[in-house]
């Protein structure tokens, strides 16, 4: 499971005023509310919202899936079952996502029809909405990356890579050429998308590297290489033209294992911490927590706050 990570500012929008501090205790007081009403009533096209607390800092992030079709397969007669006719009224299938929280960023990861970081903003900002900070939007900035093709040329192990060229660049007028097209008949392409696939399991390390080697930077919009360090290391995506997602891989195992691995990834990513730190010095972000956010650090707070709205 990959975990992406984002560091997060909150936006006061009364004179653009942009803040970066650790959400985190706003975050756990609402966690920690015993009011199911008022959590239950978050929604995204048309699916509910929950966000629930795991251990440490690490939440599940659960949308419904009602307009799903999802079946019971019973394998010793092949036999299915709708899986809501095993539901009582008051269950619903969940999708989760892992949410970790930093004191300036966080790690999302989701598996297939889990809610997505996008989602997970637009929850963030109806919760400020629900408990009056309807003034203030959470953003999510994506911290992003890029290598060089120095850094690839060392890698061990290379497997499926992807090559995206424009016009600038020669091998564009190659891949036009082998199909015996004109200038004009392409006008409106802007680019070739390459896939180099690797048969299964297999290294591709060296025509990988001869396609680093001969593709001009000029052009070159695109270039992804999945890639490990050394053989039986980690996998990751090295981009070498266009930025990536800064990222992390997990095991899905138990939710417990799951904070740990996150803990152990961000610790040791050293691009992460560098981004964090370029995340945090940012002029742009005066570094202070407003008043309305200081005053929901805990359970009782919020539940006080929901009275009087």
């Amino acid at each position: 499971m990959k975990v992406s990570y984002f560091g997060y500012s909150v936006l006061r929008h009364k004179g653009d005023k942009r803040y970066i501090f650790d959400l985190r205790p706003f975050i756990k007081g609402f966690a920690q509310l015993d009011n199911v009403k008022f959590k239950s009533q978050f929604s995204h096209s048309d699916e509910q919202l929950f966000l629930l607390p795991v251990t440490g800092h690490l939440y599940l992030f659960l949308m419904t899936r009602t307009n799903e079709i999802i079946k019971k397969i019973k394998s010793s007669d092949l036999s299915v079952t709708e899986i809501y006719d095993l539901l009582s009224a008051d269950e619903q299938i969940g999708f989760a996502s892992y949410v970790y929280l930093g004191p300036s960023f966080l790690g999302f990861a989701s598996t297939v029809m889990a809610p997505r970081s996008k989602t997970f903003g637009v929850f963030l900002n109806d919760l400020c909405e629900a408990i009056g900070l309807g003034g203030y939007s959470v953003v999510l900035h994506p911290l992003l990356t890029q290598s060089t093709k120095a850094d690839a040329m060392g890698m061990e192990f290379m497997g499926r890579s992807v090559v995206q060229v424009t016009k600038e660049n020669s091998f564009y007028e190659d891949i036009r050429n082998y199909f015996k097209g004109t200038s004009e008949e392409f006008a409106d392409v802007d680019a070739f998308e390459v896939t180099i696939k690797p048969r299964k399991k297999q290294n591709i390390e060296p025509a990988v590297k001869k396609v680093i080697a001969g593709v001009q930077d000029q052009g070159l919009d695109k270039m992804m290489i999945r890639a490990r360090e050394e053989i039986g290391g980690e996998i990751m995506d090295v981009y070498l033209a266009g930025k990536g997602h800064v990222s992390d891989s997990i095991v899905k195992t138990k939710e417990r294992t799951v904070h740990e691995q996150i803990k152990e990834k961000v610790k040791a990513n050293s691009v992460l911490q560098q981004k964090v730190e370029e995340h945090e010095s940012n002029d742009e972000f005066e570094k202070k927590e407003p008043n309305a956010f200081a005053g929901l650090h805990d359970a009782d707070s919020w539940a006080d706050r929901i009275s009087e709205l």
